[in-house]
C-alpha cells in the first residue's frame, strides 16, 4: 500500500481504497485481521485519527467489523 502525500485525494480516502483493494487482490481474506490503526499510522508517518477514520469508512460500509479489545477483521462477503 502507498499513499501519495502530494494527492489532492485525503489521505484517509486513500487508505480506506488501498485496504479495499487488497482485499479484493486477496492480501487480506475474509475474517482475517486487518493492521491496527497504530500499526498503520506508523508504517505510514500519519496520524493515528487518519488512520482511523480511513479504517472507519471500511466498517461503516461493511467491508470490515471491529471485535472490542481485539481489532479489525474482513467480513464475510466483503469481496463482493
Amino acid at each position: 500500500m502507498l499513499l501519495d502525500f502530494n494527492s489532492e485525494t485525503p489521505l484517509y480516502l486513500q487508505l480506506a481504497s488501498a485496504i479495499e483493494d487488497n482485499i479484493l487482490r486477496g492480501v487480506f481474506e475474509e475474517e482475517t485481521q486487518v493492521p491496527s490503526t497504530t500499526e498503520i499510522s506508523v508504517n505510514f508517518k500519519i496520524n493515528p485519527a487518519t488512520a482511523g477514520k480511513g479504517v472507519n469508512l471500511l466498517v461503516d460500509d461493511g467491508i470490515l467489523y471491529k471485535k472490542r479489545g481485539v481489532g479489525m477483521f474482513v467480513c464475510t462477503g466483503a469481496k463482493e
